[in-house]
């Protein structure tokens, strides 16, 4: 765990649980519910200790994405999604379960797998195979969205593509808030330059990039945030 200057510093990436909730389109009181409990055991701790408002980093952020598909898509019970990331830590030394390359987790029928380092068959987390070799495994779809570092774990999320235009968070840049990955600004920079100039076309000319760029983070901040211009 680490401080949030920490965390920003050294490009870990940091979002207030509002943040969060909003880049992964979900209420924010579940994703306070997921990692600080409200009263109840947390999923999971986030990775930032911080006094001042409730953080957490990127690959903590990963992770929301992966319990949330696992949730809305699936139908996994939270208490499965526990069950899976504390055998995980507990029996095979894997502290990020969804957020790995080379451990990825997924779900074979209702139970929840994972592949561990060299092995082409991944093992049970979850359910009466626990611990037992299982076969037809079904990758999360989340996945595909996601870039790694060398030593396999996520580093850039693809959030939005249009017109050969992505957004993208990157821990690195800008604390982790989406981006036009083309020109380096931030989608809500564009979106608001936009809004205000009352123009796409007039916000690429102040900025100085394609109009498509500016387009994108239109569409991203309304269409996807569901923000009001």
């Amino acid at each position: 765990m680490v401080t949030t200057l920490q965390a920003a510093t050294e490009g870990l990436g940091v979002y207030s649980i509002a943040e969060a909730a909003r880049y992964a389109r979900m209420p924010v009181a579940t994703l306070n519910r997921w990692f600080f409990g409200n009263g109840h055991q947390p999923m999971r701790s986030p990775g930032i200790e911080s006094t001042k408002g409730k953080r957490i980093t990127f690959i903590d952020f990963v992770e929301t994405l992966a319990i949330r598909s696992l949730r809305a898509d699936h139908q996994i019970s939270l208490q499965k999604i526990k069950e899976a990331i504390h055998n995980a830590r507990e029996h095979y030394g894997i502290v990020r379960p969804f957020a790995h390359r080379e451990h990825r987790t997924v779900l074979i029928g209702k139970d929840l797998h994972i592949f561990l380092r060299g092995d082409s068959n991944p093992v049970g987390l979850t359910g009466k195979d626990s611990g037992q070799k299982s076969m037809t495994p079904c990758i999360e779809a989340y996945m595909k969205d996601l870039e790694f570092d060398s030593e396999g774990l996520a580093r850039l999320y693809r959030a939005y593509c249009h017109k050969d235009q992505n957004v993208v968070l990157d821990p690195k840049l800008h604390f982790g808030e989406p981006t036009l990955e083309s020109c380096g600004f931030t989608a809500e920079t564009l979106w608001r330059a936009a809004v205000a100039e009352g123009s796409i076309v007039r916000a690429a000319e102040i900025y100085e990039v394609p109009v498509e760029a500016v387009e994108t983070a239109y569409r991203y901040w309304n269409q996807e945030l569901g923000v009001a211009a």
